[in-house]
């Protein structure tokens, strides 16, 4: 009988614990989310054009009064809710000729989003020394968003990133 509570006692005190560790661990996580702002609050919202500085590299500016786009800046804030939080990140790959096409809204209340491509460096050793190049992070993105960076997985929003918004920049280019 005395054996009987005893590990009556111990299986709780393991549940509790292990439920302990669940709850900080989401915690932990609601941390360092992004505070995903309602269609209602962005105020404006385009693409940066990547690479070094010219002239045919002003942003492209999402019109918020066109239904269209608007319905595009929405899905962005849907699979950004949606996203799975991975962590910040330390290797993000930065190109020495300009930084990567991104998509940046910007809300009511001042705050900042901008969303790229996830890339992480590679190196290999050459003859006169090494060479550091970039590799796309399947199904991720990088976000900065309030001094942080961080990724996240989100299918949808890569592919976007990957296809429309692409589309969208070359158009512009050609345009000019």
């Amino acid at each position: 009988m005395k054996y009987k509570i005893g590990s009556i006692l111990f299986v709780i005190f393991l549940a509790l614990s292990f439920g302990a560790a669940v709850y900080q661990d989401s915690q932990k996580k609601k941390e360092h989310m992004v505070k995903v702002p309602a269609i209602e609050d962005v105020v404006s919202a385009a693409i940066d054009i990547g690479g070094p500085p010219g002239p045919n590299k002003q942003p492209i500016q999402m019109e918020m009064n066109n239904n269209m786009q608007k319905m595009t800046v929405a899905k962005i804030i849907y699979w950004l809710s949606h996203a799975e939080y991975l962590g910040s990140t330390r290797n993000q790959f930065t190109s020495h000729g300009g930084g990567p096409n991104e998509f940046v809204m910007k809300t009511k209340d001042g705050k900042v989003i901008s969303i790229f491509d996830a890339v992480d460096p590679i190196s290999i050793v050459v003859t006169n020394g090494w060479m550091a190049t970039g590799v796309s992070v399947s199904d991720q993105v990088t976000i900065t968003y309030d001094n942080k960076i961080m990724r996240l997985k989100s299918p949808d929003l890569k592919r976007w990133i990957e296809t429309d918004m692409s589309k969208i920049i070359e158009e512009r280019i050609k345009e000019q």
